[in-house]
């Protein structure tokens, strides 16, 4: 296979072993991407998973996951790849992330055949990419990648040789790698001990245009600082380590113009006070965004906009400052996943999101093509759905087709619109959301309509 290249770009791979990291020092020594372990088997779940994960995106870095498998079946390899997906759930899915989830196979502790090792490998990898709807990359050891056959060279090779001057060995699957782990005993600030080295085979750039992520990944934050990421951190004023639940942000001078990261309906714009879900945040600009989160801005020096206005993205709301408790002039920014009570304040980080994840996956949204009208003919097409509904109401009893002019009764025809409703609710949710989330703002709309 091809030898290393020296503008290729660098990366780490972790998991619970390499602890408490400093996301920021690893992103600081020039390491882009990392790949973090999720899962293990059919239950296991690295304890560290959604930490890293939002530590990782909330440093900038390109964040992907890895599965260790230990299936010695196909249908076991499918439940480990549901146990795979079902994590990846927890932090907005597969597609949230800027790199694809990925299959490590790496050893035969059971001593199954070859043949029975690819049967394994392509059940796991076809289930995961129907969970997902992403290709997965398949990682493995140099010894081990021999006993994958030419039908799995369709999907990107992660291999571990650990040398600098040996190139892995060609493969019966591969002639190249896409990612080469080429240390398992790495030294990179923020993590204590040692960590797995990677190379991909590219630029930063063409790491992003490999997995089609460089446009709706760019850095929201553009123009600032980071200086202290999403997460678990020793407060810089008290000294105790406790779950910070934005990020801070850094723009010069030091009254610098901070502007809207989203649309949206200004709620609050002055001093937090105790209680109010803003004590000790300083001066405080909030605004409602169109899917009912909360946009914190913090410690300002002051507001540029008043309650009830609506701003643009892009527009100016106010001055970076250091009112509140805080250490120096900056802008705390974290989005809430509600509005009330107390401006949707939680005690603990249930009640918000990882900022850069959520703007990214907001600004990613498929565009909303425009579309021809619908035609007489569109209209009179049935629909599966109806169709599925129909099929209910008969199975149960509430229709058998004889009644005299084939009426359906309020009830049945309430089931049939009920059925319909749901699907229509998990066919948005599958765009953007969840279906408990907009069921409960349909209902409110429901009501405000009697």
């Amino acid at each position: 296979m091809q030898a290393r290249k020296e503008n290729n770009v660098q990366g780490i791979d972790v998991s619970r072993y390499q602890g408490k990291i400093d996301w920021l020092q690893v992103k600081a020594d020039k390491r882009e991407f990392v790949f973090i372990k999720a899962t293990e088997g059919q239950t296991y779940t690295d304890p560290n998973f959604t930490t890293n994960v939002k530590g990782a995106l909330s440093a900038g870095l390109l964040v992907g996951t890895y599965h260790f498998l230990r299936a010695t079946s196909a249908e076991v390899a499918k439940a480990e790849a549901v146990h795979y997906a079902k994590s990846l759930e927890e932090i907005g899915g597969a597609k949230a992330l800027q790199l694809p989830p990925v299959m490590d196979y790496e050893n035969n502790p059971s001593g199954i055949s070859k043949a029975q090792i690819n049967i394994v490998a392509k059940a796991f990898l076809t289930e995961l990419e129907r969970l997902t709807g992403v290709k997965p990359i398949i990682y493995t050891g140099n010894s081990f990648a021999g006993n994958f056959d030419d039908g799995l060279s369709g999907y990107d090779l992660w291999i571990a040789r650990y040398s600098n001057t040996r190139v892995p060995d060609d493969q019966p699957a591969w002639k190249n790698w896409t990612i080469w782990q080429y240390s398992d005993a790495g030294k990179v600030p923020g993590i204590t001990g040692n960590v797995d080295l990677n190379e991909f085979n590219g630029s930063l750039s063409d790491l992003k245009a490999r997995y089609g992520k460089e446009k709706e990944m760019s850095n929201p934050f553009e123009g600032y600082r980071l200086t202290s990421p999403y997460g678990m951190r020793k407060h810089p004023v008290s000294g105790i380590n406790k779950f910070h639940r934005g990020v801070d942000l850094v723009v010069t001078p030091a009254d610098g113009p901070i502007y809207a990261f989203v649309a949206g309906e200004v709620i609050h714009a002055k001093m937090g006070v105790s209680g109010s879900g803003f004590g000790n945040y300083g001066i405080v600009v909030a605004i409602k965004d169109d899917k009912g989160y909360l946009h914190v801005y913090a410690h300002l020096s002051a507001a540029g906009v008043k309650v009830g206005q609506q701003v643009k993205r892009g527009q100016l709301i106010g001055k970076q400052g250091s009112t509140g408790i805080s250490s120096g002039a900056h802008l705390h920014y974290e989005v809430r996943k509600a509005c009330t009570p107390q401006f949707g304040y939680t005690a603990t980080e249930a009640g918000v999101v990882e900022p850069t994840q959520y703007l990214n996956n907001y600004y990613g949204q498929t565009p909303v093509k425009e579309d021809k009208p619908v035609s007489q003919r569109d209209i009179n097409v049935v629909s599966p759905w109806a169709e599925a509904a129909w099929a209910e109401v008969t199975a149960n009893g509430y229709y058998d087709g004889t009644r005299p002019g084939a009426m359906i009764t309020r009830e049945e025809s309430g089931i049939v619109t009920n059925r319909l409703r749901k699907n229509i609710l998990k066919l948005i949710a599958g765009i953007n959301g969840n279906v408990s989330d907009l069921d409960d703002r349909l209902k409110k709309i429901e009501a405000e309509e009697k």
